[in-house]
């Protein structure tokens, strides 16, 4: 009782006899020049401007170096740090979507890296500008060899994992630098909106972007019909072969030697040493997860077989998303064999789903559960399926499949589910897609509008679609719009747009058409409209349609269009198509029939011509004669 008394007494004499003090000067000496007080609180003060002008360095530095805006990754890129990309060492293996090896549980589980072939092919693809792809069979072992690569070689490195090509397209706009693009299953990135060749030149110099596709879907894009999704082509056909990396689905020999190096301890490896099926092939159950989809005898099988067959039919319809549990409910019943379709006794949709999403041999499952109760079909499977060999066979895919995807694709990516159907020959389906998207605000779907109501022989339709791009300057459209024609036999459409293009000077239409036209074999009417060009004095278009007339190995013709340019006053034409004529009889036919229309000053230079090509070609016989 009597400390606390004292306490609370100290607490009110002692500022008193501070104060008293300082009143009197009795404390002078301690804030005095040289004073303790005073040099300790000198001291602070430059401590204190020190560490202010580096704080205000380092604001001034932040304002002056442009930020990407963080918020800009929120709902467009996976695997964020809160609000920011994380550190390419700080994304899980599994989080890359390389596929669970058996009795795989998390990343420390996977089997030791297996060291590639290919591998330092890949570190120098990396290490220099644009886009590395690997590609190859399903579970061959791309993911995997791509993102050891780039652990190695960009650990510090933020890493960029978009949700979807126009949501990639988004985050390069807003900059990006230091980062690596990885973009595994390039194809979902391939769409309208999404990457192309101009985005990819966009990129700083210290982005990296690393890809992975499986050989199907790449051959697509590389196949003639594959040029409907032209931007996607171009990016595909621009890569160069040193940035083309083909890992394959068996090892090498010198590949096994250092696996058989790497499997002390895991006999996993061992065990997929001597696989048939391959080794990383072996590793993803690649073999039991297909056995799983295709043998069985129960109720719960050919449900849960249903429900895998309808997953994998959306991804082969184009749809690249996991589908909702309620699209697969609906859409499993087509699947089902006959004699199960009406059996009241079925396991319910949730059962098979549980069957369906059981990973097998604790590795990959068919279906893999997604959030917000949506399963994905393994790539695995899709392979299968696309190869014909798998339940479905050589079945197509359903139109009530066909509908469900169109029901679940956004308007922005609705036309990547048309190009797929469109190379299927489903081009109803095709182009309600495309139509979808012009209709919500893709200006360029109207060209693939032409592409699908082409194949569909409304070469009208596509004529109008040519005319009206050809009066707004829309050169991709007219490009799609002739392609649409040409390819389908509408050459009568075709020659009477020419013919419009000729008479009303619609600048880029014509070279388009003439292109078109002349595609798949030489046509007389490219002759008939170089002759109405020549009537109409049309000289551009003289230039135009000859220059495609002289493709024809058959060019015995250009001497009469010359002939036609003269008696019409045109020596500048003639002159050109003599140009193009390589045989000198059809040039002195020519320079006759020049000598007796009277334009001897046209046929004069003519000559002189031919008098200097005569002795050139003395010059070169006698150098060619051997010496006496």
């Amino acid at each position: 009782m009597k400390s606390r008394w004292i306490r609370r007494a100290s607490l009110v004499l002692v500022p008193v006899v501070l104060l008293v003090a300082l009143r009197l000067g009795w404390l002078s000496w301690l804030v005095a020049d040289g004073g303790p007080v005073r040099r300790t609180l000198e001291a602070l003060s430059w401590l204190a401007a020190v560490v202010a002008v580096g704080f205000s360095l380092i604001d001034l530095r932040r304002r002056r170096e442009p930020e990407v805006p963080q918020s800009v990754y929120v709902g467009r890129a996976l695997h964020l740090d809160g609000d920011r990309l994380p550190r390419v060492a700080d994304v899980s293996l599994l989080a890359l979507r390389v596929k669970r090896a058996v009795d795989t549980f998390a990343d420390r589980d996977l089997p030791r890296y297996v060291p590639r072939d290919r591998d330092k092919d890949l570190e120098w693809a990396i290490a220099s500008d644009g886009l590395v792809l690997l590609h190859g069979r399903a579970a061959a072992g791309k993911s995997r060899a791509a993102a050891e690569a780039i652990r190695r070689l960009r650990p510090g490195h933020q890493l960029l994992i978009p949700i979807d090509g126009p949501a990639l397209r988004e985050m390069v706009e807003s900059g990006l630098k230091d980062t690596v693009i990885w973009l595994d299953d390039l194809e979902r990135f391939l769409v309208p909106g999404g990457l192309d060749v101009g985005l990819l030149q966009r990129l700083a110099p210290s982005v990296r972007v690393v890809a992975t596709i499986r050989d199907h879907e790449l051959a697509a894009f590389r196949a003639v019909e594959g040029t409907i999704n032209k931007a996607a082509a171009d990016l595909i056909a621009g890569i160069p072969p040193s940035h083309l990396i083909a890992i394959e689905q068996h090892l090498t020999e010198a590949e096994q030697e250092r696996a058989k190096t790497a499997r002390a301890g895991d006999p996993r490896i061992g065990r997929a040493l001597t696989a048939s099926e391959g080794f990383a092939e072996y590793l993803a159950a690649g073999t039991p997860m297909l056995q799983r989809w295709s043998v069985g005898d129960s109720p719960l099988f050919y449900v849960g077989q249903a429900l895998i067959s309808a997953a994998v039919d959306c991804r082969r319809a184009g749809y690249t998303e996991p589908v909702p549990r309620t699209t697969l409910a609906e859409l499993h019943r087509c699947y089902l064999p006959a004699p199960w379709c009406d059996r009241p006794d079925l396991p319910s949709v949730t059962e098979g789903l549980q069957w369906a999403a059981q990973p097998v041999l604790s590795a990959s499952s068919c279906l893999q559960p997604r959030a917000d109760g949506r399963y994905l079909a393994s790539d695995y499977l899709v392979d299968q399926a696309q190869e014909g060999t798998s339940p479905l066979g050589d079945s197509p895919v359903p139109d009530d499949t066909w509908d469900a995807v169109f029901s679940l694709s956004s308007d922005r990516s609705v036309a990547a589910i048309g190009m797929v159907a469109y190379l299927a020959d489903r081009f109803e389906f095709a182009e309600k897609c495309f139509r979808r998207a012009f209709e919500t605000g893709d200006a360029e779907a109207i060209g693939l509008i032409a592409l699908a109501i082409g194949k569909l022989g409304r070469f009208r339709e596509v004529q109008e679609i040519f005319r009206d791009a050809a009066w707004t300057g829309d050169g991709i459209v007219m490009v799609t719009a002739a392609k649409a024609l040409s390819s389908n036999g509408g050459f009568e459409e075709l020659t009477e747009l020419a013919r419009q293009a000729v008479e009303t000077k619609i600048g880029l239409a014509l070279p388009i058409l003439a292109a078109a036209i002349t595609a798949d074999s030489p046509r007389p009417d490219l002759h008939e409209l170089a002759v109405f060009a020549i009537d109409q004095g049309r000289t551009t278009a003289a230039f135009v349609l000859s220059s495609f007339i002289a493709l024809n190995p058959a060019t015995a013709h250009l001497t009469g269009l010359a002939r036609r340019a003269i008696e019409m006053g045109d020596p500048a034409v003639a002159a050109h198509l003599l140009g193009l004529e390589p045989d000198p009889a059809h040039v002195l036919s020519f320079l006759e029939h020049a000598r007796q229309s009277g334009r001897s000053q046209f046929a004069a230079i003519y000559e002189r011509m031919m008098i200097e090509e005569a002795l050139a070609g003395s010059r070169e016989s006698s150098e060619a004669e051997p010496d006496t």
